[in-house]
């Protein structure tokens, strides 16, 4: 006759733990967020992409204007020639980036990974 290798304790200290495991796993993905890193010449500025900032970088040929507004990131204005930074319009996923290279102005959202699939192959 086999001896049963549970004892009447275990079963329960096993439940709590893996409960404890998941509340543990599950709390820690609602508190990371993306974030917005907006680097100039010379400073560096980080906020959390909820936030309602309008920032002004001195850069080379002057200033340009970057606003973080209703979840996204934008270059909004800049004295470069081109206006390819404020044509690339709102930043909202990690990983994405814009820049105004003739004024040395560079936007990043970084953060918690996404889950979206970015592209399939068979």
């Amino acid at each position: 006759m086999k001896k049963n290798p549970l004892k009447p304790l275990d079963i329960p200290v096993i439940v709590l733990a893996a409960a404890l495991a998941f509340f543990i796993g599950s709390s820690n993905r609602k508190t990371i967020s993306s974030r917005v890193v907006i680097k100039g010449q010379d400073k560096t500025w980080i906020f959390p992409l909820e936030a309602e900032e309008r920032v002004s970088v001195t850069g080379s040929l002057g200033e340009t204007t970057v606003e973080i507004q209703n979840g996204r990131a934008a270059i909004v204005s800049s004295p470069c020639s081109g206006q390819t930074c404020v044509a690339a319009g709102g930043l909202y996923k990690n990983g994405q980036w814009t820049a105004c290279l003739p004024n040395r102005v560079f936007i990043l959202i970084e953060g918690a990974k996404d889950h979206a699939v970015d592209a399939e192959s068979y």
